[in-house]
């Protein structure tokens, strides 16, 4: 079968969506199938799937209208001639639709939903009825919202969860020691991902901090990820003075390190899909405080493998955090529970024959 993976992002951006890209292309390469990811030229993305040998074609649409895109897929798909497509943005099914339509081709084309990209409005109801054959997302919560509002069929709407490998807490973690002032002992570290934007809640977990590192001067917390908040998350940090606990990483390359020499893995969000971030976090052992989003809940049961509190509710925030870190003996006990959970459900493998499954229905 020949699959074309398409996502039309930004050059700069990585993300969990990305991260499943290269692991979809990478697994079903491996189970036979001629796979491509289609993507803007010299992106992250393109760079990382040319690194795990995944063939890389460099289209991209700017819009549901880019009919410069339209044509190049046509021209594409007319050598390609690709069985299925999985378009990880809205625009970029919709385009690849119109151009398979052009090419007189019998290709599935599906979406990918990994964040709620859609709402109740005609437009989406009119275009995912005309030029949409399926979907694929990564929760049940955005499976039952779009049934709600979209003119499909049941089976129309498929759930695959994300898969992360497994990692064992022996591996080498990051040295966090040049962050930590002199005299500290038994420091604990409390880490988050992600982009430093808006919808990821940073400014939530740093007034929380403020509070935790008032009452226990032995915590420190810090954020790997870059963005446009930069700026403005730097100077909240300075203004509750607790800049010396709280770091911002900038862009790393490799997390696993930092997950390994972590004590308690937070994730404030505003919304999500299936955070692979979380996964990620569970998968190396560690206990999660997560905010209420989306597919959180299918990952977290609250107060057995992590704990789940109201987006923007700093206070709650502040007290799960507050549980975990005075707690060594919780945290390891949530930690095994988390990667329990991620072995037996979230594995890279059963992803991908999932995967494998909805593309051949």
């Amino acid at each position: 079968m020949n699959i074309l993976i398409i996502n039309s992002i930004g050059k700069r951006k990585w993300g969990g969506g990305e991260k499943w890209m290269i692991m979809a292309a990478s697994g079903l390469m491996s189970l036979g199938h001629h796979t491509a990811i289609a993507c803007k030229k010299g992106s992250i993305l393109a760079l990382r799937a040319a690194k795990n040998n995944i063939p890389v074609v460099e289209i991209s649409a700017v819009s549901d209208f880019d009919f410069w895109a339209v044509a190049r897929f046509y021209s594409f798909f007319k050598k390609f001639k690709p069985d299925a497509i999985i378009g990880c943005q809205n625009k970029d099914w919709r385009v690849a639709s119109l151009a398979v339509k052009w090419a007189g081709l019998k290709t599935k084309v599906l979406s990918r939903q990994g964040l709620q990209l859609m709402r109740d409005g005609w437009w989406y109801r009119v275009t995912v009825k005309y030029l949409c054959d399926g979907m694929i997302t990564n929760t049940h919560t955005i499976k039952n919202l779009y049934e709600g509002f979209l003119p499909v069929p049941p089976d129309f709407i498929q759930v695959v969860y994300n898969g992360v490998e497994v990692f064992s807490r022996e591996d080498a973690g990051f040295d966090f020691s040049p962050f930590f002032p002199s005299g500290v002992n038994n420091p604990i570290i409390v880490l988050s991902t992600g982009r430093l934007a808006h919808q990821k809640g940073f400014e939530f977990l740093i007034h929380a901090a403020k509070t935790i590192i008032d009452q226990t001067p032995n915590v420190f917390f810090f954020v790997a990820g870059c963005g446009k908040l930069e700026k403005p998350l730097r100077k909240l940090i300075e203004k509750l003075k607790i800049s010396d606990h709280f770091h911002l990483l900038g862009f790393v390359n490799d997390v696993h390190p930092l997950l390994a020499g972590s004590h308690v893995f937070v994730i404030p969000s505003l919304y999500e899909g299936m955070p692979n971030s979380v996964l990620e976090a569970m998968a190396h052992q560690l206990p999660v405080v997560a905010s209420n989003v989306n597919g959180v809940t299918e990952l977290i049961q609250n107060g057995h493998n992590g704990y789940v509190v109201e987006p923007r509710n700093v206070e709650q925030l502040t007290s799960a955090l507050i549980n975990l870190i005075g707690d060594e003996a919780k945290r390891k006990r949530f930690g095994l529970r988390a990667a329990e959970l991620v072995g037996n459900q979230f594995s890279v493998s059963k992803m991908v024959h999932e995967l494998d499954e909805v593309l051949n229905s």
